[in-house]
């Protein structure tokens, strides 16, 4: 097959050695350890590599992956390019290949990942966005893994100071569905990446392999809600094999989310309360400029005085009683000295005031 001339600079590959590459990195059975360890027996050639191993992807196929990235914002990288992640140099299964779709300045800027419970609390998801926000702000890149929940919270918060979402699937497919327009706020204003040939569905066996690269893009990881067992856990796993921090939110004892969060910190992890707790082990991987305090403070449940109409001290008792956190009206009259009527007709005239929030559930937060 007759390829046409590339448009596309390849400052360290020709482009006769990149479909190599692609070949070897695509071919069944070659995943990224056989990969290394065949240019390794090659002497770094890619074209004694080829000899050695036992199948290639057909030639076709290599070209067919190149031609796809032939558009406006999508790149190809391989380990020879300039702008290919240097932390995922240092992992011993680097991905030979990367799809990216979007900004290549953000893949070797300083970085953290966030990540945590897809079935995440309201609660959870409101810290995730105020942490990314304010990493972001000290200049930090937010690494995560575009799942619903945490990772949609944390990359959601830091669009504007940067963002990248690392993918189990193809970098042009959009999982999960509900994540269309925060996919597509991605392209335009953020990082996509996947070791995937474009157009790969997502599949289980594909999700553990993603979180070895969020892992391994990122300076630390945060953990929020993460069950036992869970993908975040994986992702910390691989952090910590890289000798990397693990930050992590501490929950309620009885919320089965908490109990990955909870147990790594018992195990050494950095309690986490707010973006100083990081900053203060992470400062030194940013730039000079950047080492100031993020605008956190450890009081940030402490709800400031509000402008209600006949202000109570039964109303007072109750907004010192929220947070960010929703908690049922039965758990709440259980903490308040007075009867139900008089709790409920309180709780209405601070919901019209707009200092509390009623959620779907009947739950209630503070505002």
């Amino acid at each position: 097959m007759v390829f046409r001339k590339s448009k596309v600079i390849y400052p360290e590959l020709t482009f006769e050695d990149k479909v190599l590459w692609l070949r070897l990195a695509l071919a069944k059975g070659v995943g990224p350890i056989t990969f290394w360890k065949l240019l390794r027996k090659g002497n770094d050639s890619i074209h004694t590599a080829c000899t050695l191993a036992d199948t290639l992807a057909p030639e076709a196929l290599a070209e067919k992956e190149l031609l796809a990235h032939e558009r406006p914002n999508f790149h190809l990288l391989t380990t020879k390019d300039k702008a290919f992640p240097k932390n995922l140099l240092q992992l011993k299964d680097c991905p030979p290949v990367l799809s990216v779709i979007g900004d290549l300045e953000l893949l070797n800027k300083p970085s953290i990942s966030i990540v945590g419970a897809r079935n995440a609390s309201l609660s959870g998801k409101i810290f995730a966005k105020k942490i990314a926000m304010e990493l972001g702000q000290r200049g930090f890149t937010i690494v995560s893994g575009m799942a619903r929940g945490i990772d949609g919270a944390a990359h959601e918060a830091s669009l504007q100071t940067g963002t990248i979402a690392v993918l189990a699937e193809g970098a042009d497919v959009v999982y999960p569905a509900e994540n269309q327009h925060l996919y597509e706020e991605l392209v335009k204003r953020g990082t996509i990446v996947s070791e995937m040939p474009l157009g790969t569905k997502a599949d289980a066996a594909l999700f553990p392999r993603r979180n070895r690269i969020i892992a391994g893009l990122s300076h630390g990881v945060v953990l929020i809600e993460a069950a036992a067992h869970s993908g975040s856990l994986i992702t910390a796993q691989y952090a910590l094999e890289s000798g990397k921090d693990i930050f992590s939110v501490p929950g309620w004892p009885t919320d089965p989310r908490a109990r990955g969060c909870n147990a790594l910190i018992k195990q050494g992890a950095v309690l986490t309360e707010n973006a100083d707790d990081v900053l203060q082990v992470m400062a030194h991987v940013l730039p000079r400029t950047n080492q100031k305090p993020a605008q956190s403070s450890h009081n940030n449940d402490v709800n400031p005085p509000r402008n209600i109409p006949e202000m109570t001290p039964l109303k007072e008792s109750i907004l010192c009683a929220l947070t960010s956190t929703p908690v049922s009206i039965e758990a709440l009259y259980q903490s308040q000295n007075c009867d139900l009527p008089t709790l409920l007709s309180a709780i209405s005239e601070l919901e019209i005031a707009e200092a509390i929030q009623r959620h779907p559930n009947g739950n209630i937060s503070a505002r």
